[in-house]
């Protein structure tokens, strides 16, 4: 076997590389989905167990969760306490939960609350967690390759700007949505970030391995989509008065 392969590269480099390299990549790409899949079958659910809490209590609360829930036509969610981070979705072989901690609702206005809420359900909606876990998984299958770190990260900010928008499209309030993330990002800054640092809304991330958008970039955006909204209402309004 082993003459002939150096026969066969003796002949036909070119082909033998492509060969190794190709076989390489299935391999990588194996071993990465056979581990995401034990994590996700067996250290998922432990972690989950570690993250949240009981049903979240309220009942301004609950009614917003089920409000949200009709609007965006999402079935099957649960809404949790959250015991790490301040606000968070996981999406797991059908289990679909919100989680929320006494914390975050404790120190914000309903409809800041309502708008953070609308995020993560829109992470759901979108579902983002198996276009990040792709995303992983290329990443783990490829770890020496920077190019799909890059990528990685990237899907990941592309995926928070989109739940940005679709809470927008849903509550109608850019600027509750801003102020929320404003308040999570000075209450991040002034304690520590602990385990559960990947799962604050409005964590601050800057660069191209940042798995956040820019906290500046993201408020601006929702201001814009705010002066938006209030130009076509404007018009509206007048064309009612006349």
């Amino acid at each position: 076997m082993c003459t002939l392969f150096l026969n066969t590269y003796e002949w036909q480099p070119q082909r033998v590389i492509e060969l190794v390299l190709g076989s390489s990549l299935l391999a990588s790409i194996g071993i990465a989905s056979l581990l995401s899949l034990i994590a996700r079958r067996y250290a998922f659910p432990r972690m989950m167990e570690g993250m949240i809490a009981g049903t979240s209590s309220g009942s301004l609360l609950s009614e917003t969760f089920a409000d949200l829930c009709g609007k965006m036509n999402m079935r099957g969610v649960d809404l949790r306490e959250a015991t790490v981070g301040n606000a968070f979705s996981l999406d797991n072989k059908g289990l679909k939960v919100v989680a929320v901690s006494p914390e975050l609702v404790s120190s914000m206005s309903p409809v800041e609350v309502e708008a953070v809420i609308a995020h993560e359900l829109s992470h759901l909606k979108n579902n983002d967690s198996l276009e990040k876990g792709l995303a992983r998984l290329a990443k783990l299958a490829l770890a020496f390759d920077p190019i799909v770190h890059l990528v990685e990260a990237a899907v990941h900010r592309e995926r928070e700007l989109l739940a940005d928008l679709s809470s927008v499209k849903y509550t109608q309030k850019p600027l509750a949505l801003a102020s929320a993330l404003l308040k999570v990002h000075s209450a991040f800054q002034a304690g520590s970030p602990g385990p559960g640092a990947g799962l604050f809304v409005g964590h601050k991330g800057r660069g191209l391995l940042s798995r956040y958008p820019d906290l500046d970039r993201r408020i601006q955006l929702l201001i814009d989509m705010s002066r938006e909204m209030k130009m076509t209402t404007i018009p509206a309004w007048g064309n009612a008065l006349l």
